[in-house]
């Protein structure tokens, strides 16, 4: 162990015996990914998430792994500590490795404290990937965007050997879908809008982010500013605040106090009250941290806001 931790200080692993190459009857399936192929273990009891989205995943697939990065270098306001407040109360005894999701972020002193039987890591762990490799048998991906957090899922069973359970999650997803639709009728005919202020403007969301997936799922139209593949606009000044119109309006925001600022700072505009939904009240706040997921548990976040905005607005 002692040997591991100064290689890992000098960002090499000296180790010629890894959790890779051991014989071990409990590797036996072979799991595909971005790097190629590695044997993982059949029932993984010390998973790691270096990411959100696998971490998402794998605490709805039934399995708690030991740890994980965190997008929260203090204590979270709701008092759940890093972790994001919808995983917390899912999350139990986890060691946070790092803040954010590079690579430098990873600490693998601590890596090599929790042992971990299997790594799963996403595209920007590439540059580690060897090191992570010679500490427990590591599967990457890449991040999805839009629908592909559905195959993400699927990639992930794959190696958690929870392929099963990953379908039947799809399926309730698909069928909440269905229900939405049932629900919604003729309103499935309404114009969505989706922006997240920022500091340097205003985001305007196209069909290709997380959040439009869903949307898009849902059998819900954009207005034709937004009816784009791509992820979303540069952001833009308040003079286009008149491009930002929909029969509803979903404002993206992160829960800090200077995120929320910048909704009101938008809201204050003059030209804000003129927009038509802002006349009916039909502007809903949304959580960035929902609508960015990437994941089974934040696409049914998602779903749950479009359940509680869209049914309600006449």
């Amino acid at each position: 162990m002692l040997i591991l931790i100064a290689a890992c200080n000098s960002k090499t692993i000296q180790n010629p015996t890894t959790q890779n190459d051991r014989s071990s009857p409990s590797i036996s399936r072979t799991a595909s990914h971005a790097m190629g192929e590695t044997q993982v273990p059949a029932n993984p009891q010390r998973v790691v998430t270096l990411d959100t989205g696998h971490l998402a995943n794998a605490l709805a697939l039934g399995i708690q792994p030991v740890g994980s990065t965190a997008w929260y270098r203090t204590e979270h306001q709701s008092g759940l500590g890093p972790v994001e407040p919808y995983l917390a109360n899912r999350a139990e005894d986890l060691t946070i490795l790092g803040y954010g999701f590079s690579a430098d972020q990873v600490s693998l002193e601590k890596l090599l404290t929790v042992q971990p039987d299997l790594i799963m890591a996403v595209s920007p762990h590439r540059a580690i990937y060897d090191q992570l490799s010679q500490i427990a048998p590591t599967v990457l991906y890449d991040y999805p965007s839009g629908d592909g957090w559905k195959n993400f899922l699927r990639s992930s069973s794959e190696a958690l050997g929870k392929t099963q359970k990953a379908e039947a999650l799809l399926r309730d997803y698909q069928q909440r879908i269905a229900e939405f639709k049932q629900k919604m009728g003729s309103r499935l005919t309404m114009q969505v809008s989706v922006i997240h202020p920022l500091r340097e403007g205003t985001r305007i969301m196209y069909k290709g982010f997380f959040g439009g997936s869903v949307i898009q799922d849902a059998g819900l139209s954009r207005p034709p500013e937004q009816d784009q593949d791509g992820y979303n606009s540069q952001p833009v000044s308040f003079e286009w605040i008149p491009k930002m119109g929909g029969d509803v309006i979903l404002v993206i925001s992160f829960r800090d106090r200077d995120s929320l600022k910048l909704v009101e700072d938008l809201k204050r505009n003059p030209l804000w009250s003129q927009l038509e939904a802002v006349k009916q009240g039909k502007v809903y706040p949304v959580d960035a941290e929902h609508w960015y997921g990437g994941d089974i548990v934040t696409a049914n976040l998602v779903l749950d806001d479009l359940f509680n905005h869209l049914l309600r607005a006449e």
